[in-house]
């Protein structure tokens, strides 16, 4: 068995397993930023995108439809997950019509918005959860 064999990512299959993705690539001290990356069917991915400066709220939609777009060319690709680092901040209420209009935007590109992680500096919460929608993670098997 190879190094590189070994050090393959574990899958990331629910919620916690991308949150514990999430941590450990934000940056520290927290920063406005946003995180990105494109899981194929199994829950394995292998690149995390990091944005940063994105201060604006909306900030999520263009970076939901650039990463959507470029996982359309990856025949494997089907799911996204994103988190926007707040610090400071907090879910605001425009964040469940962003959830919503992010979802939208992925499908347009045959990818799932799996989750939207909001992190501040008192944890991560969900846009999806907020609205009842169910968990997505369902397919990642």
């Amino acid at each position: 068995m190879s190094i590189a064999e070994t050090r393959k990512p574990l899958p990331v299959r629910c919620a916690a397993d991308a949150l514990r993705v999430v941590f450990m690539a934000v940056t520290q001290p927290l920063q406005p930023e946003t995180l990105a990356f494109v899981l194929d069917a199994h829950g394995r991915g292998g690149v995390i995108t990091v944005i940063s400066g994105t201060v604006d709220a909306d900030s999520i939609l263009p970076v939901a439809e650039c990463m959507s777009r470029a996982a359309e060319r990856v025949d494997t690709a089907t799911a996204l997950v994103l988190a926007s680092i707040r610090p400071g901040g907090c879910v605001l209420p425009g964040d469940l019509d962003r959830w919503m209009e992010a979802s939208t935007l992925a499908a347009t590109y045959g990818i799932t918005l799996i989750e939207w992680f909001v992190v501040t500096e008192s944890g991560a919460q969900s846009p999806r959860e907020l609205l009842g929608e169910p968990e997505r993670w369902v397919g990642q098997v």
